[in-house]
């Protein structure tokens, strides 16, 4: 288990970037990210130019309509993106998954028309089975954003509901600002096999964390067995290990005053059924039939108590 910083939402100048498709990959690496996914708007022509020895790179599509964007990774052909429409989004989603792509829905309450048209999701998902993830937080984390606050409560709806989808953070980036705090989504890479295909493996099992910097996941232990993050497990009770990195991204942090404070496991309806101190490193939890637990890291940011990392939940069957 080795949970690494990735960024999977990109651009270049192939759509509305600024970088070369080289470019930004040095400039990822230089961030000491271990991956990256490439998703110009409607376009995959820059992952032609990708080079991977730079830095492992999934390649990827945002398709940008009047409807939402949508984030296609990794899939084996094109899937015509022109033609989708709020009530037949499940058959081109369809069309995507037979050809083993990873779908995710990007910024779902970014703001819409006339400012960015298109850019809030309002296509009719009728089966969420399908979706394998919600960038649940996206773009600049130095002040807090109703926008995350809107999708981390659509995220959590959908858990309540029985679905079982990843979060995800994205920067959205298009060029090098100059100010700003950026996140990352932590993935786990079995056997530290940092490749496109274990990040689209790692997500589609709902193996990530999303954090402005910290590194944080948790493991279950029962019965001489460990459970991960993403897994399904029987109810009982539990030993919580936690582990926990306050200086894994400090580099990326703001001018802000982050002060760690605890460690919380949240479930259905958002509800806290667990607290410990932020550097507790374990927590006896029973598990409820029909329940999600997702681990969170809280803290204080210039005096405001906001979560400052997310995991994607465990599922008890």
């Amino acid at each position: 288990m080795s949970y690494l910083p990735c960024e999977l939402h990109c651009h270049t100048v192939h759509s509305d970037g600024s970088f070369q498709v080289e470019e930004l990959q040095h400039l990822a690496k230089n961030d000491h990210l271990a991956l990256i996914a490439l998703t110009d708007h409607n376009t995959i022509s820059g992952c032609d130019e990708l080079d991977e020895n730079i830095i492992p790179t999934v390649h990827g599509i945002e398709w940008t309509t009047y409807f939402g964007h949508m984030l296609v990774l990794g899939a084996g052909g094109f899937v015509d993106w022109r033609n989708a429409l709020p009530d037949n989004i499940d058959e081109k989603i369809k069309e995507v998954k037979a050809l083993g792509g990873l779908v995710g829905i990007a910024h779902p309450y970014q703001i819409g028309s006339p400012v960015c048209t298109g850019g809030r999701w309002e296509f009719n998902v009728r089966d969420w089975r399908l979706i394998d993830y919600i960038e649940v937080w996206h773009e600049d984390m130095t002040k807090i954003s109703s926008e995350n606050t809107k999708a981390m409560e659509m995220w959590t709806s959908l858990l309540d509901k029985g679905y079982k989808i990843a979060a995800t953070y994205g920067r959205d980036w298009h060029r090098n600002e100059n100010s700003g705090h950026y996140g990352c989504t932590y993935i786990d890479f079995e056997n530290s096999d940092v490749t496109p295909q274990q990040a689209i493996r790692a997500v589609r099992m709902g193996k990530t964390v999303i954090s402005t910097g910290a590194k944080f996941f948790f493991t279950l232990f029962r019965h001489g067995k460990t459970y991960e993050i993403g897994q399904t497990v029987k109810r009982g009770t539990y030993m919580f290990n936690f582990f926990t990195d306050f200086h894994s991204r400090q580099k990326n942090a703001g001018d802000e005053a982050v002060v760690y404070k605890e460690i919380r496991i949240v479930t259905n309806g958002g509800n806290i059924v667990l607290k410990s101190r932020c550097d507790q490193l374990n927590n006896r939890l029973r598990l409820e039939s029909g329940q999600w637990y997702r681990g969170e890291l809280w803290g204080m940011v210039d005096g405001e108590s906001v979560p400052l990392a997310v995991t994607s939940p465990v599922y008890c069957e």
